[in-house]
């Protein structure tokens, strides 16, 4: 069985939104980002695969996640929005008040860019999604948080990992398992958030 179909019909078989919940279960057991009672933010959250892991692996925590498509999921709090516009940063803020969260624990981001097929472009996409996500982080994440953010590689990668790295005591590129055979996508995972560099 192919890895795409044995990860596709695990997440149908376990419930889950989609097979990328199983990406962040291999980050999270290789990385160690969770812990339970923590706050997450989950950025380009449709269909929810990831929201759901987070809320699992922290065990009923704050989980806020923000896409411009609705997300179902039990337990988590929903915030309506384009993550590149200032006024749904305003939106997240406003929930964040609305249930106590003074910053997050961890800021994760499986958003991806509308693939053009042309591989430099969708890197530089990806890019600038991962780059806006970085921005966030550092309004939003408290000082020892994590964050993991998607992208596509390619030359640009390695110059944005540089200007991250400078915030974390820990930045690597990951490839989980749960990722398609064929796919350009690697997860940059960070830890240890520096508010001062």
């Amino acid at each position: 069985m192919k890895r795409q179909d044995y990860y596709y019909k695990k997440a149908k078989r376990e419930r889950y939104k989609s097979r990328a919940s199983y990406k962040l279960k291999f980050i999270d057991q290789r990385f160690y980002i969770f812990k339970k009672g923590m706050n997450v933010l989950d950025l380009g959250a449709s269909p929810g695969g990831w929201s759901q892991v987070a809320y699992e692996l922290t065990y009923g925590g704050n989980v806020i996640s923000v896409d411009l498509k609705p997300v179902r999921v039990n337990g988590i709090h929903f915030v309506l929005g384009d993550v590149l516009k200032n006024e749904t940063l305003e939106k997240i803020r406003e929930k964040m008040r609305e249930i106590g969260i003074d910053k997050f624990d961890v800021i994760i981001s499986d958003m991806s860019p509308k693939i053009s097929g042309i591989k430099e472009v969708d890197h530089m996409q990806s890019i600038e999604l991962g780059k806006r996500a970085f921005e966030i982080s550092k309004d939003l994440l408290k000082e020892g948080g994590s964050i993991v953010i998607k992208l596509f590689y390619g030359q640009e990668i390695y110059n944005f990992k540089k200007d991250v790295e400078k915030f974390y005591d820990f930045c690597k590129l990951y490839t989980p398992p749960a990722s398609r055979e064929r796919s350009r996508e690697v997860y940059m995972v960070c830890k240890r958030f520096k508010l001062s560099t």
